[in-house]
């Protein structure tokens, strides 16, 4: 069997579920239930879903155990010889078996590409792959068992820990510190300097050197052309278990807290703090020195521009209109807080 395909019984045993049939199906592939294929599986992760399941042709499919007209499913697939499995969460479970089958396809790869320009002092620990074209400047430490892409630049002095995956293009400056289990996608650029600037006395900008590099901590996600900016004196801080999607911007000194997810085009200006279990929504924005607590909700497109008292869900979006609408609409609003 190749590495890249696991059975249906050893899915069973390790992400749990009642299997029944033949446990010795091969499964290299997920498809959804509609394009079900022998030697794929596919997933309902809610009982009311449309699709019923029934003449899916898919080698395992994943049911939860809530789902009506379980029984007669059952007596088919076991018909056609097809294995099903009964999950208390369909969708963890699909999610435990997307991430397996790409951490075996890529695990211990141990290839350094030839073009790959690598300081005689850099630190690599054990089933480190370096693609095409990476730069690993001076002093550079890379954990094991971790991936670095074609293209990458890892600046002088910065460390990757273990278990990393690196994608193309991503350049992580000098000063920044990545620790353990940290995935980070296509063109993001982390430890980048800050955007900081002092007017002298003829009321030109002077730029204020940012040293204080980055600190990611295990378990991060940072999306594709995401920027991190490193802090002024102190470092930018990414906590445990921060989820941060694409297009994202996070300016000198934030503090984003633990388990904190973090949706595409969101900007959060320097020094601003996020606690932890935070949801960020798309295209929001935090402004400076703004705190948010623990367990706070922002809803999409909403502009925080004071900090938070206490935990919520904070919603400032104002209802799309035809133009003219809108702008009564507008009028209408500063009539009224004219009038109060």
């Amino acid at each position: 069997m190749k590495r890249s395909e696991v059975t249906a019984g050893e899915l069973a045993r390790l992400f749990g579920g009642v299997l029944y049939g033949n446990n010795s199906l091969v499964i290299r592939g997920y498809k959804s239930v509609k394009h079900g294929e022998v030697g794929f599986a596919s997933f309902i992760t809610k009982a009311r879903e449309k699709e019923s399941g029934m003449g899916c042709e898919s080698s395992l499919l994943v049911l939860p155990n809530n789902f009506r007209n379980i029984e007669t499913l059952l007596l088919e697939r076991k018909n056609k010889a097809q294995a099903t499995l009964i999950h208390e969460d369909p969708k963890f479970f699909f999610t435990r078996c997307l991430q397996f089958l790409d951490e075996i396809d890529q695990k211990y790869s141990d290839v350094i590409h030839q073009s790959a320009v690598i300081h005689s002092s850099v630190s690599m620990g054990v089933h480190v792959s370096v693609g095409p074209n990476v730069v690993l400047e001076q002093d550079v430490v890379i954990g094991s068992e971790t991936r670095i892409e074609a293209g990458c630049f890892i600046g002088k002095g910065s460390i990757v820990g273990k278990n990393c995956v690196v994608l193309p293009g991503v350049i992580i400056n000098s000063g920044v510190k990545i620790c353990n289990n940290v995935y980070i996608k296509a063109g993001a650029v982390v430890g980048c300097e800050g955007f900081g600037f002092c007017l002298d006395k003829e009321g030109k900008w002077i730029r204020i050197p940012q040293k204080g590099g980055v600190l990611v901590k295990n378990n991060v996600e940072i999306g594709s052309n995401t920027t991190i900016d490193g802090g002024t004196l102190d470092p930018t801080i990414i906590s445990d278990g921060v989820k941060i999607d694409n297009l994202v911007h996070i300016a000198h000194n934030v503090n984003v807290g633990p388990n904190t997810i973090i949706a595409g085009c969101v900007g959060v200006a320097g020094s601003a703090k996020i606690g932890a279990n935070c949801l960020i929504g798309g295209a929001a924005g935090v402004l400076e020195h703004v705190v948010i607590p623990d367990n706070t909700s922002i809803g999409p497109m909403s502009l925080i521009m004071s900090s938070l008292e206490k935990p919520g869900k904070y919603v400032g979006v104002f209802p799309v209109q035809e133009e003219l609408k809108w702008k009564k609409t507008a009028v209408r609003l500063r009539r009224l807080v004219k009038d109060g």
